[in-house]
């Protein structure tokens, strides 16, 4: 009998043990007007909005998602990329933080194409029934990765939602880009939200 109740004891350890560590499990957060399935070990941060519902996910010590539901809520669209040539650069003392910067520029500009400098990836989709851009880094861990719905509700309210990270490491990119299609919104009226 003892070695049975050792033996069962060893087993629940076990179980616990790889429950804990499984990189599988999920569970899902619900922040009152949405809900998303993500990993266990992630957590909800709460932050204060002005004109919106925002928050923060903590994935872990380094890398951090962020999301802005309302009116003024960033597209994700990548900055226009405007390139000039480093002797363009020298004659106009221009800010180079603002342009990409080549040697040379052909003279008749048809060989130039500024998506080859572009740091993000943009595919569409549809998550909840809800046509949303999904953006992710050309190069991983240099960009961002995020989601972006144009028009949560389908009708005048005019509300917007993004979901993101800057610079996530590999493991994150790809558990966020999983996440995302998980993603389900849940309209309430303005006075039984929670933020």
């Amino acid at each position: 009998m003892k070695q049975f109740i050792k033996q069962f004891h060893l087993s629940v350890l076990t179980v616990l043990v790889i429950g804990c560590k499984d990189p599988t499990r999920t569970k899902t957060m619900d922040f009152g007007l949405f809900t998303i399935e993500v990993p266990y070990k992630w957590q909800q941060v709460k932050q204060d909005g002005i004109d919106s519902y925002v928050g923060a996910i903590a994935v872990d010590n380094t890398d951090t998602l962020y999301f802005d539901l309302g009116m003024y809520s960033n597209t994700l669209t990548e900055h226009n990329i405007e390139i000039i040539t480093r002797q363009m650069m020298e004659e106009s003392a221009t800010d180079s933080s603002d342009y990409i910067i080549v040697k040379d520029m052909p003279i008749l500009d048809l060989d130039l194409d500024a998506d080859m400098y572009r740091k993000q990836n943009v595919s569409w989709d549809t998550i909840d029934n809800r046509p949303a851009k999904i953006v992710f880094p050309r190069v991983l861990g240099k960009g961002t990765t995020g989601i972006y719905v144009g028009d949560l509700w389908g009708d005048s309210s005019k509300v917007r939602f993004n979901l993101h990270g800057s610079n996530l490491k590999a493991q994150t990119e790809q558990d966020l880009l999983k996440a995302i299609k998980t993603l389900r919104f849940h309209k309430r009226n303005i006075g039984n939200e929670e933020n």
